[in-house]
């Protein structure tokens, strides 16, 4: 083994800062296995019940990090399955925060009056999770340990039933169509809550209509030049710095903030 090669078993993971990086980690990590492991030609039970736990963390995760983004923005901050948000931070059922997620998702869009299709699109992706949810039937000690045990130390029943049987290939499916819904929400729903960030800091500010063209642009002089020519390929040039679509009447204009480029309907 060679040094470069040695080099690759040494991990920094104190440079690990954020859920959000540990969620991409459980990410590739699944990808790994269910790339890898199917050439061994060994069955999947054999590595059932860790591949499962990580599958269902790597759920957890994407959930409690959505619903961080979401609440950042929604004016409603009240819990509908849980008391408080350390509740929500310290949970592990699968279920009540995917219906947190929902929920909080219904008042964002609501709020921004964000576009129906917006609305379709989560609810179909919504649907995957759910599905994935209920093969997984996942608690705090399902796929940890072979028993729940209550606080005195007894045991109160199996933590998984013994007649239980997954499809492997339906759940990295699944797995794989929730990546548009855990990344593809906070994208799409940044057309409005970039515009919001934008508000806030610019509050004197008052052409919006409450969302942009399209998510915030990080800022360069050249690049700017390049989505001002692109606008004028695919709109109606007014002037500079405004332009109109003919289809549909709306108007956008370009402002500068925070080293980003914002194209706002106005």
């Amino acid at each position: 083994m060679n040094r470069l090669e040695r080099e690759k078993f040494i991990a920094y993971i104190g440079q690990t800062y954020n859920n959000i990086q540990i969620w991409g980690q459980y990410e590739r990590m699944v990808d790994f296995i269910f790339d890898e492991f199917p050439k061994t030609n060994t069955r999947f039970e054999t590595i059932a019940q860790p591949l499962l736990s990580t599958i269902s963390h790597a759920l957890e995760l994407a959930l409690k990090e959505n619903l961080k983004f979401l609440h950042s923005y929604i004016d409603s901050k009240q819990l509908t399955k849980f008391d408080e948000w350390t509740h929500l931070i310290k949970s592990h059922d699968l279920k009540s925060l995917a219906e947190e997620y929902k929920i909080a998702f219904n008042r964002l869009h609501k709020q921004v009056n964000a576009d129906k299709e917006d609305k379709n699109e989560f609810s179909k992706y919504f649907k995957k999770l759910e599905e994935l949810i209920s093969i997984l039937e996942r608690n705090t000690e399902t796929y940890r340990y072979a028993e729940k045990i209550d606080n005195d130390g007894s045991i109160v029943k199996p933590s998984i039933k013994s007649g239980k049987i997954v499809d492997f290939l339906k759940i990295k499916e699944l797995f794989d169509e929730l990546k548009n819904l855990f990344i593809g929400m906070p994208n799409v729903m940044a057309t409005y809550t970039d515009y919001i960030d934008f508000k806030i800091n610019n509050p004197d500010y008052k052409k919006g209509k409450g969302r942009l063209y399209l998510q915030k642009l990080f800022y360069t002089e050249d690049f700017l030049e390049n989505v001002k020519a692109i606008l004028s390929e695919t709109f109606a040039k007014v002037s500079d710095n405004l332009w109109i679509d003919s289809k549909t009447g709306n108007n956008y204009e370009i402002q500068i903030w925070d080293n980003h480029i914002y194209i706002i309907l106005i």
